[in-house]
């Protein structure tokens, strides 16, 4: 038997794995866009295929209008600072399936190699005094940084607004099982 007690906090929503979506609490589609609230945990299905999700990625995103981006024309210290002061953050939790973590894991693995395989060659490279291993450890370390990249954008940031956050990089299974998103000004 369930007693109220006026005295509990309040439950989140999103607290359970459940796999259905709140009208009111989210998380809703909005065409190719994922909106939750800010702050906000999804349901436990994949992000990608809407498979039950084995993994949980706790992540914290930032975002900042790109119109900022122009001071990178005038100074790139002043960018940063800029960047730091004016962007939003929002933290979230969503669920991936087996196979997509383990291909999260391959890429993350891979950046590393490939980090790895820019500091042999630049050793080497510098204790040989050799061209073409230079042009190697350029290699790696732009294989490296396009790997990291994708790696690392399992979900991205659209825009971050004050009550709610969108999201890029959703698979279209997901969104399709997620109410429409009809903001209410509230």
């Amino acid at each position: 038997m369930q007693t109220f007690n006026p005295y509990e906090a309040p439950q989140s929503a999103f607290a359970d794995t459940s796999t259905e979506s709140d009208e009111r609490y989210g998380p809703w589609r909005d065409g190719s866009a994922l909106v939750t609230l800010r702050d906000s945990h999804l349901p436990g299905r994949c992000v990608k295929c809407n498979a039950p999700g084995q993994t949980r990625l706790h992540k914290t995103y930032y975002w900042h209008s790109g119109g900022w981006y122009l001071l990178i024309l005038f100074n790139l210290v002043i960018y940063a600072i800029v960047a730091m002061i004016v962007r939003k953050k929002c933290r979230l939790e969503a669920s991936l399936c087996e196979q997509h973590a383990r291909r999260r894991s391959r890429l993350i693995g891979s950046t590393f190699a490939c980090l790895g395989a820019f500091v042999l060659a630049l050793v080497l490279g510098v204790a040989n005094d050799s061209g073409p291993l230079f042009l190697l450890a350029g290699v790696a370390v732009l294989a490296a940084i396009v790997l990291g990249i994708i790696a690392g954008r399992t979900l991205y940031p659209t825009r971050i607004g004050e009550r709610y956050a969108r999201f890029g990089g959703s698979g279209h299974e997901f969104l399709a099982t997620l109410p429409k998103f009809r903001d209410t000004g509230v």
